[in-house]
């Protein structure tokens, strides 16, 4: 499953959320019959679409059951996750952030370092990335370095072999 937007707030009095798209897109809500919402104080709950209003700004989403806006307020800030297949498709370079969780970070062909997270950032998203035992001279493994996800900065992201290139180890120092 993956992450496809976050639900912030209710809209008008009929249960309608607004939701942020997590890749910009919003086309690929229109054709989803349910999807998985994980609010941060409980467990995911699978809830059928009645209604999407995918052009609208913020997009806006009502689902079954959920009727007016104190019903749609305990959703905000859930998670909204759909498969892999029901997500927004990818352009080329382009990745879903759970796929480069989990990648190697490795420099001249030597892990540097595990990515654990991608963050937005000012200019591009940011590569949260745990540092290997001798990754930097001076620095212990375990320590947390931020990469900006930029070509000037990584070079191949190899899916197959999950792993991502690290144009300049200075950056991790």
């Amino acid at each position: 499953m993956l992450v496809t937007g976050i639900i912030r707030s209710p809209h008008g009095l009929e249960g309608f959320v607004k939701i942020e798209s997590i890749s910009g897109e919003t086309v690929h809500f229109d054709g989803l019959a349910d999807v998985l919402v994980r609010p941060s104080d409980g467990p995911p709950v699978r809830l059928e679409l009645e209604a999407v209003r995918a052009n609208a700004r913020p997009p806006l989403v009502k689902f079954r059951g959920v009727d007016s806006p104190e019903a749609a307020k305990r959703f905000a800030g859930a998670e909204i996750l759909v498969s892999r297949d029901n997500a927004c498709p990818l352009d080329a370079d382009e990745f879903y952030v759970s796929d480069l969780c989990q990648c190697m970070l490795v420099h001249n062909d030597v892990s540097v370092g595990l990515i654990t997270g991608v963050l937005e950032g000012g200019e591009s998203d940011l590569l949260e990335v745990t540092l290997s035992d001798g990754a930097v001279p001076g620095i212990p493994g375990g320590e947390k370095r931020f990469v900006p996800f930029r070509k000037e900065f990584v070079g191949e992201v190899d899916m197959k072999a999950k792993t991502v290139a690290l144009m300049h180890r200075w950056i991790l120092e």
